[in-house]
């Protein structure tokens, strides 16, 4: 009979291969550049999260971080992410999400400096079950503040855009959150080149 504790072992290391697998892409994709960005993925209240400071290409699944959710205690050696804070707030807010992907892209980002959200909704966002991405208020790399922005923003939604800073992505899967903030990029590329449709007059006057 096999107990829950190897049940939940079992999951493990598929999960972290999938982690791993995503950081990649998200750098082959031009979605983060060096080792910014993180990506995070729950197992039965613990979470794995990339380590700070690690090339993408060398990353291997028992690099990741481990940490619990509830109480933010460290389970692995590995330094986690920065960004542990925000990827904890999401989880603690949003019981469905499995997985939280963290990318400084750079259309989307430049648009997080307008305040404004992302439009037009294309196919490409309802096909990803997102409407128009809103921008949430930023803060300092890292900070409890930030972090907080990031969990309100996403209590019903599945991305954001955080104002100077990137986008944030969720899914009940890593390949969901990874391809939600892969069709986030998209579309901010299509909404600059129409932005002299998109933005108001003083704008465009600047």
């Amino acid at each position: 009979m096999t107990s829950s504790a190897d049940s939940v072992a079992s999951t493990v290391d598929p999960v972290r291969g999938q982690i791993v697998d995503a950081a990649r892409r998200l750098a082959a994709q031009g979605l983060v550049i060096g080792t910014t960005g993180n990506v995070s993925a729950r197992i039965a209240g613990r979470v794995w999260i990339t380590p700070t400071r690690t090339p993408y290409a060398a990353l291997r699944p028992d690099d990741l971080a481990g940490v619990e959710v509830a109480s933010g205690r460290r389970l692995s050696a590995a330094t986690p992410s920065m960004e542990l804070p925000l990827h904890l707030a999401v989880y603690r807010t949003r019981s469905d999400v499995r997985a939280v992907v963290h990318t400084h892209s750079p259309h989307a980002t430049a648009w997080s400096f307008l305040d404004r959200p992302l439009a037009p909704t294309t196919e490409d966002l309802t096909y990803h079950g997102l409407g128009p991405v809103e921008t949430c208020a930023g803060g300092p790399p890292g900070t409890q503040a930030l972090a907080t922005s990031v969990g309100r923003a996403l209590r019903s939604e599945h991305a954001v855009l955080v104002a100077g800073h990137g986008v944030v992505a969720v899914g009940d899967t890593v390949e969901l959150a990874v391809a939600r903030a892969a069709a986030v990029e998209h579309v901010a590329q299509i909404a600059w080149l129409l932005r002299h449709e998109a933005l108001p007059a003083v704008h465009r006057q600047r």
